[in-house]
């Protein structure tokens, strides 16, 4: 009898260390920080890839349509140009000696119709006067056929000479314009990037003009986001964006979406769409072409909003769930979260402000609470 009580005894005791741990580990679970429900912002973004890149025509190459020697190249690579700074000079003697010589067949062309203007004249004059004296029957009408044939002559010479005059012209202009190409000014601001030829080399004009210089704008940049195509549903023109660069991690530059290219970039089997974002000129002068940016797009903000904790909401029971204190007591309540960013959680419904919340310090076997949220990157 004495063993059988002696066991009976340890099983109740055994019981009671079961009930112990059991009601305990319970408790542990509704342990945690004490937060006070509280009004905040909350911002839902997504975080995507971007490459800085250079905007149509901040990148320009000059070349020439003059052939010869380059005699003078004022700029090298990383030196800054003005628009309008003479750059290149290319040698320009021969060309000149053309011009001279179209100078000076223009000025002959000009005595040429001079000549005939006053030869014009006189055939004008002779034509007239056997007119008059055929009047008075002191010629013949041979000799007026013959001052109108000489007249229409002249005539035609003028015209001829006038059209010589501006053919000669016109050769003159064609040769200063050419001679305009041996002096090339930079036609916009910004830094020489690469040199394609040097002093003393010579230069041949062909079909396509060969590339001197290539010249930069700094501050025509703009930014590529390679948006995932799970999220590309989510981002449109006009949303914020919050993104910077390894070489200067503590500098927080921002912008907005531009634009978005409805063709898609298939990277190792993942479809992209292209995200434009214009960078501000100042922030340009800090950035160059091809560097990788981290880009944080702003889906949606929500100002002064129910918030708690991500940590807060347990999933439990398919519901989402949070621990409110209340005399004393820790209860379960179900709540409707909203928006959620990097720490706080909005909830739409289920709690109010000043309410006592507890955050759990561990939940190993807690699944994620559900929000619309989406996948971060």
């Amino acid at each position: 009898m004495k063993k059988k009580i002696l066991y009976a005894i340890a099983a109740f005791c055994i019981i009671l260390l079961v009930v112990f741990f059991v009601t305990r580990k319970g408790d542990r679970q509704k342990e945690g920080e004490p937060f006070t429900v509280k009004r905040s912002n909350v911002v839902y973004s997504t975080e995507q890839t971007g490459i800085i890149k250079a905007q149509v025509g901040a990148i320009v190459k000059v070349g020439t349509r003059a052939t010869g020697t380059l005699n003078r190249l004022k700029f090298q690579v990383g030196d800054y140009v003005k628009k309008g700074d003479l750059i290149v000079e290319i040698d320009d003697r021969e060309i000149l000696a053309n011009i001279r010589n179209s100078e000076a067949s223009v000025e002959q062309q000009r005595r040429d119709l001079e000549a005939k203007r006053a030869q014009d004249l006189y055939n004008q004059t002779n034509y007239e006067r056997e007119q008059r004296l055929l009047a008075r029957e002191y010629t013949t009408k041979d000799s007026v056929e013959k001052a109108k044939r000489e007249l229409d002559v002249s005539r035609a010479q003028v015209e001829l000479g006038k059209a010589k005059v501006k053919e000669a012209q016109e050769k003159l202009k064609a040769l200063k314009v050419s001679h305009s190409y041996t002096k090339i000014y930079a036609p916009i601001s910004g830094y020489i990037s690469s040199v394609a030829t040097q002093e003393g080399e010579t230069v041949v004009s062909g079909l396509s003009a060969p590339n001197l210089i290539t010249i930069i704008d700094p501050t025509k940049l703009e930014m590529w986001i390679y948006v995932d195509e799970t999220d590309i549903g989510r981002v449109k023109p006009g949303l914020k964006v919050e993104y910077w660069v390894d070489a200067y991690r503590d500098r927080l530059y921002k912008g907005a979406i531009d634009r978005i290219y409805p063709q898609p970039e298939i990277k190792e089997n993942i479809v992209y769409y292209l995200a434009i974002v214009k960078i501000d000129p100042n922030d340009a002068l800090t950035l160059k072409p091809e560097m990788t940016s981290h880009v944080r797009i702003i889906i949606e903000e929500k100002v002064n909003v129910i918030v708690v904790p991500n940590g807060a909401i347990r999933f439990e029971d398919r519901k989402n769930v949070v621990y409110v204190r209340s005399k004393g007591k820790t209860v379960r309540q179900e709540v409707v979260p909203g928006v959620r960013d990097q720490s706080y959680t909005e909830i739409t419904s289920g709690l109010t402000e000043g309410q006592q919340i507890v955050v759990p310090s561990m939940a190993p076997s807690a699944k994620k609470p559900q929000s619309n949220a989406g996948p971060r990157k």
